[in-house]
């Protein structure tokens, strides 16, 4: 089987890849949610430990529709191909897709799910799946995972988004960065200890990419500021 055909069966048969019933989805909510403010986003990764080579990985979140825009999947700092990809049922959203990095042997966060809301308690997930698959389309185990789905900018999990985190992000993005003097490549196997006040708490640092580019930086902050001014609507991702 020729590697097109292998990459166009893979993107069939993978549960989340039925790429007409996304359009609709998407094209169905975008007024609904036109003016939602709230970004959830599930992080995935790639074993640190594998060892295996990678031709692909699928992935896939299903939540509620209600007040809620259909998941889509982005690809992080990494090259390769992204295919999207999504279904539903009556209520329910299914979105996701598979992506094929440029490098079989890459560790590390390779994409992500975000979806919209009109509020934090609009969001109801209701699954998510997390596959990986070698160039002969065999599945490989316990290579891929994913993090716990979370508001971004909700540092402190009290379902706001605000000078509170503000406040969480940019201590910890000026100890991550040196004072905003590098563009840094994160584990998303690590945590991160931010002080505030004197107290440390732990933090995943994926939580602290707030435009999903895959580093912190400098960015991250501006765009926080940018979303608390009322000048940035949401995060875009």
């Amino acid at each position: 089987m020729s590697k097109v055909l292998r990459k166009i069966t893979a993107s069939i048969a993978a549960a989340v890849l039925c790429s007409l019933p996304v359009a609709n989805s998407l094209t169905a909510n975008a007024t609904a949610n036109s003016n939602a403010r709230f970004t959830y986003r599930k992080n995935f990764a790639v074993s640190i430990s594998q060892t295996q080579a990678i031709d692909h990985i699928s992935v896939s979140l299903a939540c509620r529709s209600a007040n809620t825009s259909a998941p889509v999947v982005y690809k992080l700092n990494h090259t390769g191909t992204l295919y999207q990809g999504g279904s539903g049922a009556p209520g329910v959203y299914n979105g996701g897709g598979s992506f094929y990095p440029t490098d079989p042997n890459m560790k590390g966060g390779m994409v992500s799910i975000s979806v919209y809301c009109n509020s934090p308690s609009d969001y109801k997930e209701l699954s998510y799946t997390s596959y990986a698959y070698d160039a002969n389309n065999n599945l490989l185990g316990d290579i891929v995972g994913a993090g716990p789905t979370f508001l971004v900018g909700d540092l402190n999990l009290d379902k706001k988004v605000d000078d509170k985190d503000y406040q969480i992000l940019h201590r910890g993005l000026l100890d991550q960065t040196n004072n905003f003097q590098n563009k840094v490549e994160f584990s998303y196997f690590g945590m991160v200890n931010v002080a505030i006040g004197g107290v440390g708490k732990y933090y995943s640092p994926y939580s602290f990419d707030i435009n999903n580019d895959g580093y912190l930086s400098k960015a991250d902050d501006d765009m926080f500021m940018r979303y608390l001014s009322g000048t940035l609507t949401r995060f875009a991702k």
